[in-house]
């Protein structure tokens, strides 16, 4: 862990930030030039998270070259057992839990402590009825697998913690030899994160389709084709800065984003625009201006990743605000529920939390302290990127552990030292 030291209270923000490609989208076109024996993958994020999977996959036999961009080649079967290890990407260990039970090889997917303890089991049973050959300890990580070509067909699976169960098998499915007939059962977290999904597949030529409420999907048995696909700009890295706008006030410009993007964090502009920000886009470039006057009510259930910034806006804007939807949080890379809270409450925060929900009946202390107050990152680069937001109305402030953004922004702190000057 690194001690970071986070600078004190800033009156107006002035930044033009470059965000960085999105973590979901690559990690998805990284796994989909897998399945279709090769690809391109231009301006890939480059973490910790994509390097995990990309060094997975090189593992598992796949030719794999990352220069400026990621080229995917073909796949030789490893003669061995091969043991990967997926440090802390979920994403990742879903991903390559997925794929390497539907290709020939043996392997063992395992990861950090903390991934040990994040849930797999509705992919593993959904694997198994589709004919996989799966060994792990009560549906966790470690995963002993005997890959061979599956058979595929109908599936039926309850998402429970996450969609990345779903985009797992959807990406995987040109494997199966009938194609997989999907059946979504029960409430399914983070749903645009389907849409991303299914945009990738389409690229590589795949042949997707699914009713109009999303409950059951068809991917076709057709190889997917070599193709080249370009990731666009990060909206959950973009949270950060806007919260930057949104607690400190003046304004942030944001490149390259899209107001058209199909990421579900686009949904933090709507989430502003009803507090009292202005945000506009042009091409491939957003502008905000702060701060947010009014109290904030939004349900994250399709946006869990935006609890972090949102919760230290919510705590700077005037009381009032609820933030619901977080059933799923304790089962990200930290208790985020908890560990945001605690925070925010060390703050000076007035907080409840009701089942899903957190209300804010007192907003975090402004005043000017002469000293730090010591926060938590939890191990959770979205917390610690967080922190750095509620600095700018809070600090300063002693944050455990910095390094932790290497996760999904190795770039983080150098972007943040344009915005908190």
């Amino acid at each position: 862990m690194s001690l970071r030291l986070l600078a004190g209270r800033c009156a107006g923000v002035e930044a033009r930030v470059n965000v960085p490609p999105s973590k979901s989208l690559t990690n998805r076109a990284l796994l989909a030039a897998a399945v279709a024996g090769g690809g391109l993958v231009h301006n890939p994020l480059d973490c910790d998270d994509t390097r995990r999977l990309a060094t997975a996959l090189a593992t598992a036999g796949w030719e794999l070259e990352w220069r400026t961009s990621i080229e995917v080649g073909s796949r030789t079967t490893p003669p061995s057992p091969v043991r990967l290890d997926l440090g802390d990407s979920g994403t990742g260990a879903r991903f390559v839990i997925a794929l390497l039970a539907a290709v020939p090889g043996s392997a063992t997917v395992d990861g950090s402590r903390r991934l040990r303890e994040r849930p797999m089991q509705p992919l593993l049973a959904a694997l198994v009825e589709l004919g996989a050959v799966l060994e792990s300890a009560r549906g966790f990580l470690p995963v002993r697998i005997t890959g061979a070509r599956l058979e595929g067909g109908s599936a039926r699976i309850s998402p429970g913690a996450s969609s990345q169960f779903v985009s797992a098998l959807l990406l995987v499915a040109p494997c199966l030899r009938a194609g997989l007939d999907l059946e979504l059962a029960g409430p399914v977290p983070s749903r645009p994160y389907l849409d991303l999904t299914e945009d990738v597949l389409r690229c590589f030529g795949g042949d997707v389709a699914r009713d109009l409420e999303g409950r059951r999907w068809r991917v076709g048995p057709q190889p997917l084709r070599r193709a080249a696909y370009s990731v666009e700009g990060d909206w959950s890295a973009a949270a950060f800065f806007l919260g930057a706008a949104a607690v400190a006030g003046g304004s942030v410009e944001l490149t390259p984003l899209s107001l058209d993007s199909r990421q579900g964090d686009r949904a933090l502009c709507a989430i502003l625009s009803g507090a009292g920000m202005v945000i506009s886009g042009a091409q491939d470039r957003v502008r905000a201006t702060g701060p947010v006057v009014r109290p904030i009510t939004a349900d994250l259930r399709d946006a869990p990743d935006l609890f972090p910034a949102l919760a230290v806006v919510a705590a700077c804007a005037p009381a009032g605000s609820r933030l619901s939807g977080l059933d799923n949080l304790r089962h990200k890379e930290s208790d985020r529920l908890t560990s945001m809270v605690d925070n925010l409450r060390r703050l000076g925060a007035g907080l409840e939390v009701e089942r899903d929900s957190v209300i804010v009946t007192r907003p975090l202390d402004r005043g000017s302290r002469s000293s730090e107050v010591k926060v938590g990152a939890a191990g959770d680069h979205r917390i610690a990127m967080a922190m750095a937001v509620a600095a700018l109305a809070a600090g300063p402030l002693e944050l455990d552990d910095g390094g932790c953004v290497q996760k999904s922004f190795p770039g983080f702190w150098q972007a943040w030292s344009g915005v908190a000057r």
